[in-house]
């Protein structure tokens, strides 16, 4: 019984190494041929070379849309940002840049190029969060607490329960 065993071990381990070596000399004769080819082209080489397909070139980086991101910045501390400042942190903002996120919601709560919206920068503080900027949690607790009126806060809280499922 144990001979029988033995030798169907055997046989397999036998099968297995064939198959592992004709892989691997496949592989090496692959490697060969382009190794000559590099050190001593033919024409051979010369025409494998001329048959590959060749690759396109990669597509020129897209120009920037808007103002660039520290320019922003720098108008939203000066209290200078500007419609084409807003539009560029809205598109950010909706590719949830993070840093665009809360700077918009500054911007919506601070009346910064746009015109004072507490509810808007709420629910952008809201976003920032989820996108784990720090403190975006707390601004959106102070937000709702000191610069919501009666009715924002029933409205918030009226969409919140929407979301929220039993």
């Amino acid at each position: 019984m144990m001979r029988p065993m033995r030798r169907a071990f055997f046989l397999s381990a036998a099968l297995v190494a064939a198959l592992a070596s004709a892989t691997a000399r496949a592989q090496f004769y692959d490697l060969d041929g382009a190794y000559r080819c590099l050190k001593s082209p033919d024409p051979d080489c010369e025409k494998a070379l001329a048959d590959r397909p060749q690759m396109a070139p990669p597509a020129p980086p897209e120009k920037p849309v808007g103002p660039a991101f520290s320019d922003i910045i720098a108008h939203v501390k000066n209290h200078t940002a500007g419609q084409k400042d807003i539009d560029q942190l809205a598109r950010l903002s909706e590719a949830n840049d993070p840093r665009a996120v809360e700077v918009l919601a500054w911007c919506k709560l601070n009346g910064i190029g746009t015109p004072r919206d507490a509810l808007a920068a709420y629910w952008l503080y809201g976003k920032a969060a989820g996108l784990n900027v720090p403190h975006a949690r707390e601004n959106q607790t102070a937000v709702f607490e000191r610069q919501l009126t009666a009715e924002q806060r029933q409205e918030v809280l009226t969409a919140e329960n929407k979301q929220v499922k039993p």
